[in-house]
């Protein structure tokens, strides 16, 4: 009986921290074609590239903030920042932006959307054809 009862109450422990998991925010995976399409229509969204200085002079999406994923005062910086905005989260292939998202949601961050296909993505998007 004991065993059965501690057995329930850690099942119950586990859903109601699962079910105070999801009721944060969540991060949205979205394409560049539809990040392309989202800020045409849409002025209120902040683009973050969290790829290094040199990358992000090599190329980037208009408007976008530069915070280095790798700088040390890279997630003090980012927690600095509105956590009501909206935001669009982006590196080269994912995994930065990954963790920049992760960070965000765990910390309170509304509106995250991770743009996963990265800037290779936003230039194929926005490429003449």
């Amino acid at each position: 009986m004991k065993k059965i009862l501690g057995t329930n109450l850690l099942f119950v422990l586990f859903l109601s921290v699962f079910s105070m998991q999801t009721m944060n925010a969540q991060i949205k995976e979205v394409t560049a074609e539809s990040v392309k399409n989202t800020l045409a229509t849409e002025k209120n969204w902040v683009v973050l590239d969290v790829r290094t200085p040199e990358e992000f002079s090599q190329g980037h999406i208009p408007g976008a903030i530069n915070i280095n994923i790798y700088d040390a005062d890279a997630f003090d910086r980012i927690g600095k920042m509105n956590k009501n905005a909206k935001y669009i989260v982006y590196c080269r292939t994912r995994n930065r932006s990954g963790v920049a998202a992760e960070y965000m949601e765990k910390n309170g961050f509304k509106t995250v959307h991770q743009m996963v296909d990265g800037i290779g993505g936003w230039n194929k998007a926005n490429s003449t054809r």
